[in-house]
């Protein structure tokens, strides 16, 4: 046994060094120029030696509408608000806390009624709008009546506040605020998921605005 391993290791040796030596016998030139042609064919099959063009981001103005996830959204304002009105949230008073609120309006162009809400942690819908600087998601309101999460109906024009709830000196009138609205791909389940649905959601365009302060409402008085 012994002599048969060393024989496998010695024509192990024999058969490297030969391919050693024949190496060494190639041109260095022929060697760099079949590199060379290895790599441009590489470049050739994944687009060239140039890096492949990315679109910037659009921006959107206040007022200028976004299509995205087969939804109009068109960013109306940023308010900081004290009290709650028809935002889904309530401050706490005794803490000082107030009301990060963005106006929208929203159109859904799908020609089903669909939740302004996902409630997943990368939404392609309304709750998918996000500050820059706050991780929390936002919670989604009807304007006129405050309803939460509503039913966005196809073709119907629909005002939502999203609000978030902030310290007192996390925010102040005029600050600059970035907003990112999400777009996303629709797709039809056909097999373990049933129906549409809106995956793979990218930001889809940025709003800059400078955020508003809403007074506290003040109670009329009536002199006698």
């Amino acid at each position: 046994m012994a002599q048969a391993e060393a024989a496998r290791t010695s024509a192990r040796a024999k058969l490297l060094g030969w391919a050693r030596r024949s190496i060494d016998l190639i041109p260095t030139s022929w060697l760099l120029t079949g590199a060379g042609a290895i790599l441009l064919a590489a470049t050739a099959i994944f687009g060239g030696l140039e890096a492949a063009a990315v679109d910037p981001t659009p921006e959107v103005a206040v007022g200028e509408m976004f299509a995205g996830s087969d939804l109009e959204m068109t960013v109306v304002g940023v308010e900081l608000r004290e009290e709650r009105g028809n935002a889904g949230l309530s401050p706490d008073e005794e803490k000082d806390e107030r009301l990060l609120v963005v106006v929208v309006d929203v159109v859904n162009t799908f020609p089903i009624p669909r939740p302004a809400a996902s409630g997943k942690t990368v939404s392609p819908v309304i709750d998918g709008i996000l500050i820059d600087g706050l991780d929390a998601k936002a919670t989604v309101s009807l304007a006129e009546d405050g309803e939460g999460s509503p039913m966005l109906q196809p073709d119907v024009p629909a005002r939502l506040l999203l609000t978030w709830i902030v310290a007192p000196d996390d925010y102040e009138e005029g600050d600059e605020i970035l907003l990112t609205l999400p777009d996303s791909i629709h797709y039809v389940g056909k097999n373990v998921t049933r129906g549409d649905y809106w995956a793979d959601v990218v930001v889809g365009a940025t709003v800059t605005t400078d955020l508003v302060e809403v007074p506290a409402a003040v109670d009329e008085v009536v002199m006698p």
